[in-house]
């Protein structure tokens, strides 16, 4: 996304000029060209001066300074700078003598363009409204001819990769990275100290112990801590210790505390595991056992709260494994719609979904190349369209020398699109064609678009069901939602 703006040079354009090159604020002058003049700000001032003398335009405005401001880590230096020229090319055309630098010395990325007041044909530049409009229309096309976003984005569809999908599907927050860097860093931990030397290492800066009445931890790039009790009951010191120390699975626990040696209730959870594991093993029973696995923790985590009376509270891993019953559900439907018997069923899948993809995106690639060449035709159409009138009101007018000098700009500009039009081969009766052509292209990459986004859906549900089938993978999602019980519930434990 660039934002433009323009400024009026006065008096100052030496001033100018040394300010946009500034060695600070472009790598030491190597993000700097120029057009018509010298690079060096003190011959190109010289250069500026001459030509105003020789065509006897000395007073009054002496340049324009333009500025092209990028989103914050949207554009490499290097490609901003080229769109720079690019822009410059655009709306300049070749006829003035200006500098241009890329400034590096902020969090976002931008463009300096200084030029003349007087162009090579000894006309001085017309910096009207329409001008000013003009010149972010070109700005936009530039950047859409980049790949970038632009401020009024229209018809123009930027494609995602997987994982881009995958993190606007899961909204990941920088807590929840916060979250699954501590839940990884305690499955491979054997004590509190190693936990707290891998996180360490991981890039956190942590604050625990008695002296500090919250644990906190705070990643490289953060601009502030977190409290772990800000995360969720998992993460506060107390809890993060004994999820070290009690980790270890034992799949015991999870049998009901109403189950009786000889006599069971057929519509129990445990009869219904009981009856699949004599069953013989599919991809289906083995989603069919995990759902029951999955009930039986939740159930008994609700006995376990309801015994004192206490409303039944989760923690954020049993939360995400509420919404991972239903991905689970979800899987025994792609089951049957993809008839998978095995594990390597599952994989052919992934690969065929992957590959379903790479078409999408090859069409995707296609379609906006042509989208980006047709929307340089598009804007010169519209901006001819919009100067025709005034054409026209020229051509009919008794005063033509006093409209002309009343409309330069507006009548000049008509005349650059029509050259460019011609030469591009169009003729006005085509122009409708044309604009028409273009907007199906927009409505083809919002339709190839949406069916990205299908195979993308189908393709997490598929790899939510592999992770699921996955036997280290499936008992670190059970350990996950297994109430751990804090000191507070030691009372509980001794009974």
């Amino acid at each position: 996304m660039a934002y433009v703006k323009r400024l009026t040079i006065h008096t100052t354009l030496l001033k100018a000029l040394k300010y946009v090159e500034n060695p600070k604020k472009t790598n030491e002058k190597i993000l700097i060209s120029s057009n018509k003049c010298n690079q060096n700000e003190n011959i190109a001032i010289k250069e500026m001066r001459e030509l105003k003398k020789f065509h006897e335009k000395e007073d009054g405005i002496q340049g324009f300074h333009f500025i092209q401001s990028f989103k914050k880590g949207e554009v490499s230096e290097e490609e901003a700078h080229q769109i720079g020229k690019e822009w410059a090319a655009k709306f300049l055309d070749d006829n003035y003598q200006y500098i241009l630098s890329t400034h590096t010395d902020r969090d976002h990325i931008h463009n300096h363009i200084v030029i003349n007041s007087v162009g090579l044909n000894g006309k001085k530049y017309n910096s009207c409204i329409n001008e000013r409009e003009d010149i972010r229309r070109y700005s936009d096309l530039v950047c859409l001819e980049h790949g970038l976003s632009i401020i009024e984005r229209k018809g123009n569809i930027k494609y995602k990769s997987y994982k881009e999908w995958l993190e606007s599907k899961n909204k990941t927050s920088w807590k929840d990275v916060v979250r699954e860097d501590i839940d990884f860093v305690i499955s491979s931990s054997a004590s509190f100290e190693e936990f707290i030397q891998k996180m360490k290492s991981e890039g956190y800066y942590i604050k625990y112990g008695e002296k500090v009445k919250y644990m906190t931890f705070q990643k490289s790039g953060m601009k502030k801590a977190v409290r772990g009790k800000r995360l969720g009951e998992d993460y506060s010191e107390e809890s993060i210790r004994e999820r070290i120390k009690y980790k270890e699975f034992n799949i015991s626990h999870l049998k009901s505390k109403d189950y009786r040696r000889y006599k069971i209730d057929r519509n129990s959870l445990e009869y219904q595991v009981r009856k699949l594991t004599y069953r013989s093993v599919s991809l289906n029973i083995s989603i069919r056992l995990i759902i029951l696995l999955f009930q039986i923790i939740f159930r008994n985590n609700q006995l376990t709260w309801e015994k004192d009376n206490r409303p039944v509270k989760y923690t954020y891993a049993q939360k995400k494994a509420i919404s991972g019953i239903k991905d689970l559900t979800t899987s025994l439907n792609l089951l049957d719609k993809y008839n998978l018997k095995t594990r390597s069923d599952v994989k052919n899948v992934v690969q065929d979904l992957n590959q379903k993809i790479y078409f999408e995106d090859e069409k995707l690639k296609k379609l906006e190349n042509l989208q980006s060449k047709s929307a340089a035709i598009v804007t010169e159409i519209d901006l001819y369209n919009k100067y025709k009138s005034y054409y026209e009101e020229y051509k009919s007018s008794i005063l033509k020398a006093a409209y002309k000098k009343r409309h330069e700009y507006e009548l000049e500009k008509f005349e650059e699109c029509k050259n460019r039009l011609n030469k591009f081969g169009l003729k006005e009766s085509e122009f409708e064609k044309f604009k028409n052509n273009y907007e199906k292209i927009n409505v083809q990459m919002g339709a190839v678009q949406e069916e990205k986004e299908k195979i993308f859906q189908e393709l997490f549900d598929v790899e939510t069901l592999n992770k699921y089938l996955d036997d280290e993978k499936r008992e670190e999602v059970l350990r996950e939602i297994t109430l751990v019980r804090t000191n507070d519930d030691k009372t509980e434990k001794e009974r």
